[in-house]
């Protein structure tokens, strides 16, 4: 069946009135969002910090659970804040009151995300769509993990696990069942992602030349030698995020979205990221966005290929200065070299020593081991401070999901993807188009670690969120367009908010 054949048109003008005027104000959300932040930061730097530990995971959840309902979009952005910036804030929390392994402050950008269950009650009948079934296939997998994982580890470490996985899958799914609010979505995801990458660029770039005290200590107490020493010019930016992998990410969507993005203030935010992205020292990130810049172009109507090249060569002359520096030129010139002499390469060995592992234990275990043995999860079953990682999404999906959860979770991947890439509809949106070469080049990293998970995963299943609805909003108003020029029809429409990207 067609992605429009749920979609309920044409558009009654009562029902477009209603949903504005639900949404006219945002104020009472902005003014939750706010009084949250003050609370925080009174907390942290003021007194009573340590009942953060329980008040701000129950705060995130109330806070996005009053944006849910006063507007989604608040309750996008917000959801995508807690994502950045958690991760930055626990350092801080477990510097002034000691570190620990299972925070409980990570919980609370899972528990807002979660909420998106409630727009999949909302919206159950269009669940029937063929759009959104790989979504489903997904779940499925991941519930057939959990189950393995309850029998062969532990129930607490199997239900984080699913969590971590579930969550952000959610919301993509969420995003992509709104897809009637898509010009509104689409506006503060381009917004978001852009203010979001010069906070962090900037962080990063400052990391990198002075590592905080929480982030060097953090470092330290965690064992994480992915992010070499902790000291100035040396150390792998992670900036607000937890490790240089999921900033990475968070940085190749942010720039492939900034670069389609409508914003006249977005060269410098573009410039410090595309900088900040070297300096995570991730050769597979600065490959994926290659493939997404390709890709991005490809999917772009050819009147607008003019205005985005010159968007291009105008980030690369403003981040010029800084990238030839010659502490900065060093880290390219290291990074670059290992890429022709992988035997001597440390992080490449101990991959293929993983993959040989991963693929005997499957040999031995089809069924998988079930969610809860790797990643943040292990930290419930040993206490220690690094969860094992497989450094492969591949391997990690086939090594707890097993072959048929595994088989299954790819092919939702597959199926999500090729209608994305292939709808003439994305062209119409610049916003869409980035979101759908974001996909792309997400998954492309994916062989080097896990993106569906975590903040990667958030910032992916988001993407492949905004290009479905991109999509669905691409074919209903070409739908409803059909419907308004019909010679013998009499259609009471609201009028079709035109595209407001570059």
């Amino acid at each position: 069946p067609s992605a429009c054949s749920s979609m309920s048109l044409p558009v009654r003008q009562a029902d477009l009135a209603a949903s504005d005027a639900r949404r006219s104000s945002p104020a009472a959300a902005l003014f939750a969002v706010g009084a949250f932040v003050l609370y925080v930061a009174l907390a942290m730097f003021g007194g009573g910090g340590r009942t953060l530990s329980i008040t701000y995971p129950l705060g995130c959840l109330l806070v996005a659970a009053f944006a849910y309902l006063r507007h989604p979009t608040i309750y996008l952005a917000f959801t995508t804040w807690t994502w950045l910036l958690t991760p930055f804030l626990r350092r801080v929390f477990d510097l002034r009151y000691g570190y620990h392994p299972p925070s409980s402050l990570l919980l609370g950008p899972l528990l807002a995300s979660l909420l998106a269950v409630v727009t999949l009650v909302r919206f159950r009948r269009s669940l029937r769509n063929s759009a959104y079934l790989p979504f489903l296939i997904a779940i499925a997998a991941l519930v057939y993990a959990f189950l393995i994982g309850i029998v062969r580890q532990s129930a607490a470490a199997a239900a984080y696990d699913l969590v971590n996985w579930l969550a952000p899958l959610l919301f993509g799914l969420h995003v992509a069942l709104l897809w009637r609010e898509f010009p509104r979505l689409r506006d503060t995801v381009a917004k978001t992602m852009l203010l979001g990458l010069l906070v962090t660029a900037v962080y990063g770039i400052y990391q990198f030349v002075q590592p905080p005290t929480w982030d060097r200590v953090w470092v330290v107490s965690a064992e994480m030698a992915s992010v070499g020493i902790p000291l100035p010019f040396f150390i792998r930016v992670f900036s607000t995020m937890n490790a240089p992998g999921p900033f990475s990410v968070f940085l190749i969507a942010a720039l492939l979205v900034g670069l389609a993005s409508p914003q006249r203030w977005r060269a410098l935010p573009l410039a410090l990221g595309l900088v900040a992205l070297i300096l995570t020292k991730g050769r597979s990130a600065w490959a994926a966005l290659f493939i997404g810049a390709v890709i991005l172009q490809l999917l772009q109507p050819v009147r607008s290929l003019p205005r985005q090249w010159l968007a291009l060569l105008g980030v690369l002359l403003l981040a010029l200065p800084v990238v030839t520096q010659p502490k900065v030129i060093g880290v390219l010139n290291k990074r670059a070299a290992t890429v022709t002499n992988l035997a001597a390469d440390p992080s490449y060995q101990a991959r293929m020593s993983f993959g040989r592992f991963a693929l005997k234990s499957l040999a031995s275990n089809p069924a998988g081991n079930g969610l809860g043995a790797l990643g943040g999860a292990g930290k419930l079953l040993t206490g220690g401070k690094a969860g094992l990682a497989l450094d492969s999404a591949p391997l990690e999906i086939y090594s707890a999901m097993g072959w048929i959860g595994g088989t299954l979770y790819m092919m939702s991947l597959i199926a999500i993807v090729l209608p994305i890439m292939r709808s003439r509809k994305a062209r119409f949106d610049s916003i869409t188009s980035a979101a759908a070469a974001s996909v792309v080049a997400i998954m492309a990293t994916s062989l080097f670690g896990n993106v569906f998970t975590g903040v990667s995963g958030f910032i992916f299943w988001m993407m492949v969120g905004i290009a479905t609805a991109g999509r669905s909003w691409g074919m209903a108003t070409q739908l409803l367009a059909r419907f308004a020029n019909h010679p013998g029809l009499s259609v009471r429409t609201a009028a079709v908010p035109a595209s407001t990207a570059a």
